[in-house]
Formats: structure tokens, C-alpha cells, sequence
């Protein structure tokens, strides 16, 4: 007997933190609270002949039917100050402000047939 699972395999019990996303449009800066994600923030290593190259990533998983970022928004940990003018957009910078990063890659989930949550990181 075949029996089908109705839910989705994965588990969200991670996704208890709480992120802000700014989007432009170009003209209008938006800030977006959301709940209930997950932020998690990494570092590569390489060694060359050369010497020890760094890289700094981050995953952000966001469970939910809809896509709330997109590739060039900017992610922070907890709630973020509100951003309404294009010196603020240009100050949030991740060198200038600490745990900030920009979106480089959005990948919506499915599970049958149904975006069941988003990934992004950069």
C-alpha cells in the first residue's frame, strides 16, 4: 500500500529568527520585518601557493507560499533602522554596517507544485 505524505518533508523548527530586507525600486526604499526565518552566516577558507584567500557567505532561509526578497535587496539580522532616502540606501553598506549582506542568488522551493519556502545568499 502506497501512502502519501501530505506535508512537506522539511522541518522549519531552525527558522525562529527574525531578519530585515530593504528593497529600491530605484526611487522608493521599502524595509520588510519578517519573522520566523533562518540567517546563518559562514566563512570559507583556500590556501593557494600564493597565501590564504577568505570568503564570507550566508544563507537565508524564509518558509512561506511567496518570494520576499530579491537579488540585490540587503539582509540584516533582528529589525533594522528604517531606510527612506538614497544616503541612507547608499550608507547600508556591508563594510560600514556589521551582520549586513546583499542578496546575490534567490531560489524558490517547491514541493508538489507549491513554493513551500526561499532561499537566497550571496
Amino acid at each position: 500500500m502506497l501512502v502519501l505524505r501530505s506535508l512537506s518533508p522539511v522541518s522549519y523548527d531552525l527558522c525562529d529568527q527574525t531578519v530585515t530586507v530593504y528593497h529600491t525600486d530605484g526611487k522608493t526604499y521599502t524595509r520588510k520585518i519578517i519573522r520566523g526565518a533562518y540567517l546563518d552566516y559562514r566563512k570559507t577558507q583556500n590556501v593557494t601557493k600564493t597565501g590564504n584567500t577568505e570568503a564570507n557567505g550566508f544563507l537565508l532561509v524564509i518558509p512561506g507560499d511567496t518570494v520576499p526578497v530579491s537579488v540585490g535587496d540587503k539582509v540584516m539580522m533582528g529589525e533594522g533602522p528604517e531606510v527612506t532616502t538614497r544616503e541612507q540606501w547608499a550608507a547600508l553598506i556591508p563594510s560600514r554596517v556589521p551582520g549586513l549582506v546583499v542578496v546575490q542568488y534567490v531560489d524558490p522551493k517547491y514541493w508538489r507544485g507549491q513554493i513551500v519556502h526561499t532561499e537566497a545568499g550571496g
